[in-house]
């Protein structure tokens, strides 16, 4: 796990300072937000958007803004990318090199497999957790006022569909023999679902809808049947990726 955590520490680490200034450019700036919407109130641009006057009404309140513009859009959209990027080298990066022969004459192929996937899983889950909680973090040091019961139903989201995106990818490095693949295949998908899903018959594909918490805006709870099934296609895509490591010929 050790090794692990040093071949991903570069991009960890690059990832969560990104995700940091990220929220530093979104949560003190609300005011400045909320003044230059109004300013531009009319515009048609801004209403096929649904930023009508109401809207940025209610962006003047520190839980409608900081749900909506962190959770709802600037950190919800990255999460997806996170996930792809933490796991597309796992294991194609290891063939590429040359180096996975050396990693099973230490290990068998089930710990290599573990190592590989827990640590990533665990780097991810940090990553995300880490910005889930940053508004609460933020509204306690500011002297604002947010739900903490938002604040875990909009993390639990953003770790269930990281942890979709993760699997998948993971099970693309797992059958790629060079890291670009599994990169550009997962980037690919989740292009792919996100458009398709703008079909109504086919929305339900579209993990935006989920990760960006649409039914914790709309209804205010956990969208339980959805979380069920993400969760149960982490466990079998996870599952599937150990077994064809195991079987696979390196």
């Amino acid at each position: 796990m050790y090794k692990e955590l040093l071949d991903m520490r570069v991009r960890s680490i690059f990832i969560l300072i990104l995700v940091l200034v990220l929220f530093f450019i979104v949560a003190p700036f609300q005011n400045l937000a909320v003044s230059m919407l109004k300013s531009m109130q009319g515009d048609e641009m801004l209403a096929r958007f649904g930023l009508n006057s109401v809207f940025i009404e209610k962006l003047k309140e520190w839980e409608f803004f900081i749900t909506t513009q962190w959770y709802g859009k600037n950190f919800g959209q990255v999460i997806p990318i996170i996930a792809i990027v933490i796991a597309f080298p796992l294991f194609a990066r290891e063939r590429e090199n040359q180096t996975m022969e050396f990693l099973l004459t230490r290990s068998s192929r089930l710990k290599v497999f573990y190592n590989k996937c827990f640590t990533g899983f665990l780097v991810l889950m940090f990553i995300l957790i880490t910005a889930g909680f940053l508004p609460l973090i933020y509204s306690i040091f500011a002297d604002k006022h947010i739900d903490v019961s938002l604040v875990l139903k909009f993390t639990f989201h953003a770790l269930v569909g990281g942890a979709f995106w993760y699997s998948l990818t993971l099970m693309f490095s797992v059958i790629s023999s060079d890291h670009v693949r599994p990169l550009l295949t997962s980037l690919g998908m989740l292009a792919l679902t996100t458009v398709l899903g703008q079909l109504k018959p086919l929305k339900f594909i579209n993990t935006f809808r989920y990760i960006l918490g649409y039914s914790i805006f709309e209804s205010g709870t956990i969208d339980t049947v959805y979380s069920l099934g993400l969760i149960s296609l982490a466990a079998l895509l996870c599952f599937a990726s150990c077994r064809i490591f195991i079987k696979t010929d390196i």
